[in-house]
């Protein structure tokens, strides 16, 4: 079969990130592949959105074009846009497929996890990176060094350095230097039908690689279940939640080793008002985790559960209705403190009943992820002190996108 006749009912590819972006007075559309198979974002002017939504495989490009020929769209235009949308792999053609295929093949069989957003996010060169991390560093002054210790969990954002800077580094200036175990664990933004990702690889970074302890990751899965454990490993290839924690920790305790998890949604327990408790997956993943942080602590091993999350995701850029305004966003502030304190008191349920009342309306990424540490911790009995070390909105009126996000420490009590 040629080119042509591929394209001729042409059909978008999934997963597939579609945005508007204003630029200055123009608006543009974005397409990007979360996955990571296509590397590059592709914008399109905003003109051609009713002719993208027809791209569904139902529709021949002809069909397509007289869908809009009063505003002089021709099958050549559509054809020329559906060999764009080809050409950088965003239509589920053979060439996509290929191109998935290769990449999800090479995913499984490397050792370790390459730094998808060096150079991107945040420096590739590691001098320029070292420098950049610690000038983030110097917006925070230690507040419980004595306390280090005793630090049983952690939580960063994952927002990009841009927005969040000081907050990841009034936060990470609080992180004990001593190497220990962490539970890297954070929101897998990308759907999948099952709750936890494992991946026994080594994550690299331009200061070094850190090791992951797979041992400690084979005897979760084991409790998991292997199959279901790992099938979605590939969701961690381009997972930014927890790749923004690498460079932290790459400065402050190079040496330590991570189990890496992803977190998928618990968008069913809330819309069914049930608690994650509920699920025979949820209970085999936190009694798994639950058993082997027991078995560190019993061996005397340090460890601490390292989350990476957001917070509230809200203004029309995220599907809201009505515009963002500085009221709207005090009482965004106040609802965030009423789910922050749920964590400073240890209280799942409060939590879970904090995002049921709203169904989850601000749209709190990071929310599963908290529940599932707070609930290990729980489990293992351990009673801790939390410490907000900062808070902040990242609000942008223009494009009206807000994310909130804060770091907090939580410390052993005994």
């Amino acid at each position: 079969m040629n080119q042509m006749s591929l394209l001729q009912y042409p059909k978008l590819r999934w997963p597939l990130d579609v945005r508007l972006q204003k630029f200055g007075d123009k608006e543009a559309i974005i397409l990007q592949c979360p996955l990571g198979i296509t590397p590059q974002p592709l914008a399109l002017h905003s003109a051609v959105a009713p002719l993208l939504q027809c791209f569904d495989g139902s529709l021949s490009v002809e069909q397509i074009a007289e869908r809009f020929a009063q505003f002089g769209v021709t099958p050549a235009l559509v054809m020329e846009i559906a060999e764009l949308l080809e050409k950088h792999l965003f239509l589920a053609t053979p060439s996509y497929f290929s191109a998935e295929r290769n990449a999800r093949e090479s995913f499984r069989d490397g050792a370790v996890r390459s730094a998808a957003l060096a150079g991107i996010s945040y420096a590739a060169e590691p001098e320029a990176l070292r420098k950049e991390v610690a000038s983030y560093l110097s917006l925070g002054t230690p507040l419980v060094t004595e306390r280090a210790r005793s630090m049983v969990g952690f939580v960063a954002p994952h927002i990009d350095y841009r927005r969040g800077h000081s907050c990841y580094g009034r936060s990470y200036a609080q992180l004990p230097a001593e190497p220990r175990t962490y539970v890297l664990i954070g929101t897998s933004h990308q759907f999948s039908k099952r709750l936890f990702h494992l991946t026994k690889k080594d994550f690299a970074t331009p200061l070094g690689t850190i090791r992951c302890h797979r041992d400690a990751v084979e005897s979760i899965a084991l409790r998991l279940g292997k199959e279901r454990a790992f099938a979605d490993e590939f969701l961690h290839r381009r997972e930014h939640s927890l790749e923004l924690q690498l460079p932290f920790l790459a400065m402050i305790a190079r040496e330590s080793t991570i189990i890496p998890i992803l977190v998928g949604s618990f968008h069913e327990f809330v819309s069914q008002g049930v608690l994650p408790e509920s699920s025979e997956e949820y209970c085999a993943f936190a009694e798994g985790l639950t058993e082997l942080l027991r078995a560190f602590r019993a061996q005397g091993h340090p460890v601490t559960l390292l989350a990476g999350v957001d917070m509230a995701h809200v203004g029309r850029h995220f599907g809201d209705s009505s515009p963002l305004s500085p009221e709207f966003m005090e009482t965004v502030r106040l609802r965030d403190q009423q789910y922050l304190s749920a964590i400073a008191a240890q209280d799942t349920k409060a939590l879970f009943e904090h995002i049921a009342s709203d169904n989850d309306a601000r749209r709190i990424c990071g929310f599963p992820t908290i529940y599932t540490v707070l609930d290990v911790l729980k489990r293992l009995h351990i009673h801790y002190d939390a410490k907000v070390f900062d808070y902040q909105q990242a609000v942008d009126y223009q494009s009206d996108c807000a994310v909130t996000f804060a770091g907090l420490g939580l410390y052993e009590v005994c």
